[in-house]
């Protein structure tokens, strides 16, 4: 038949039209057998076009089971372990030592720098002027209280006395004028001593202020025991809540590198540095040999106490936007995206301080593939929430 039709043809058109004729019955027979082969693979029983990896929830990541991307990932579950290495770990120095001697404690103290020697000595000596106009005050109430009844005493005598017209009323008048005199004058002797003693409390505290600002905490100066020395670390913002007050904390000097000392937390500076945005913590050590010298530098690590602690693997973390994520198993196929909050490292893991419980699975080894769909989530989130904030909408 389509011989007779290429014939039937080749009778009335020229050749060049043949070809041409030819060349589109070729192009339309391809475009059929490919849509019909396209078909059949579209509806090939057990195919599966579902995209290798997806975001199907605001922070649930979907990976195809049996993929070449899951067979990547190392899954590990959470375990709790008991641990006695650093919660925090922060660089201090010696700020002060107290030897051992008879002389005043006061004139034993040593210091990292000049200025803060002078600012310890204005200190005691704002303590002394404080605790003198303090008694000053009492004495000043008491004469003031003295002088004040026995003048009214000479008075109530004297009415007494005017009464009975043994004595002149001019005196009695005299006298209750002395009164009022007294009076007033004791009023401005008090107000003047309580004048004196805010300013002496004032002076006090501002220098307690100094103090904390050149790095030591005025209360340690003046209830430390003979043969310890004071050291002094900042320890970041986003830290704080990791230190307390009786914490355990081990040291390591640069130039005793070869020692590990024991101390403990004493205190925490009132406020934080505006400028660094970092709390003062300060410690206590023993000293017992003077192995420290003030202004020597210490590596110390905060919270070594005994403790259950959760450690995972370092790989198993995502780092982005200032925060910590790992990816916790929701399903099958599904991975969580969970924001952790981290503490220090031990070895290949890491300790986390919030965000787990214990006995999940997460991604440990291969993690990191999946960061870009974690950083796509995020992203969309923070839209989401800024939309939400713009219309109003809660």
């Amino acid at each position: 038949m389509q011989l007779l039709v290429m014939s039937t043809y080749s009778t009335h058109l020229t050749r060049p039209k043949t070809i041409l004729l030819i060349i589109v019955i070729l192009a339309v027979l391809s475009i059929i057998i490919w849509q019909v082969t396209s078909d059949q693979k579209t509806n090939t029983p057990g195919t599966d076009n579902s995209p290798v990896v997806s975001l199907i929830e605001p922070r649930v990541i979907a990976v195809k089971a049996g993929s070449l991307l899951e067979k990547k990932f190392n899954i590990s579950t959470v375990q709790k372990q008991q641990v006695s290495t650093p919660l925090l770990v922060v660089t201090g120095a010696v700020v002060a030592r107290l030897p051992k001697g008879s002389g005043p404690t006061e004139d034993r103290w040593q210091f990292n720098s000049l200025d803060l020697s002078a600012a310890y000595a204005d200190w005691l000596k704002a303590a002394t002027e404080k605790e003198f106009n303090s008694k000053r005050l009492i004495k000043i109430r008491e004469l003031t209280a003295a002088q004040y009844n026995s003048q009214r005493l000479a008075v109530d005598r004297l009415r007494k006395l005017v009464a009975t017209g043994t004595e002149a009323i001019r005196d009695l008048t005299n006298a209750e004028a002395r009164l009022l005199e007294v009076q007033l004058e004791g009023q401005k002797d008090v107000y003047e001593a309580e004048t004196a003693l805010t300013v002496a409390t004032r002076t006090r505290a501002a220098l307690e202020r100094k103090l904390f600002q050149e790095g030591i905490d005025p209360l340690l100066l003046e209830h430390s025991n003979p043969g310890i020395s004071l050291i002094m670390a900042d320890v970041p913002e986003l830290k704080i809540s990791e230190v307390s007050v009786g914490q355990s904390c081990t040291a390591r000097f640069y130039g005793l590198s070869d020692q590990s000392f024991s101390g403990k937390v004493r205190s925490l500076a009132p406020t934080l540095s505006p400028e660094r945005h970092t709390l003062r913590v300060f410690f206590e050590l023993n000293d017992q040999y003077d192995q420290f010298k003030p202004g020597m530098y210490a590596e110390i690590g905060l919270g070594t106490d005994p403790r259950p602690a959760i450690l995972i693997p370092t790989d198993s973390v995502l780092h982005t936007q200032n925060s910590d994520y790992v990816l916790v198993k929701a399903g099958l196929g599904l991975w969580r995206i969970t924001e952790v909050q981290v503490g220090e490292s031990i070895d290949d893991n890491v300790e986390i301080l919030k965000g787990l419980q214990g006995g999940e699975e997460i991604i440990g080894s291969g993690a990191i593939l999946l960061k870009p769909m974690l950083v796509v989530a995020l992203q969309n989130e923070a839209t989401t929430n800024k939309d939400n904030t713009s219309t109003g909408v809660k």
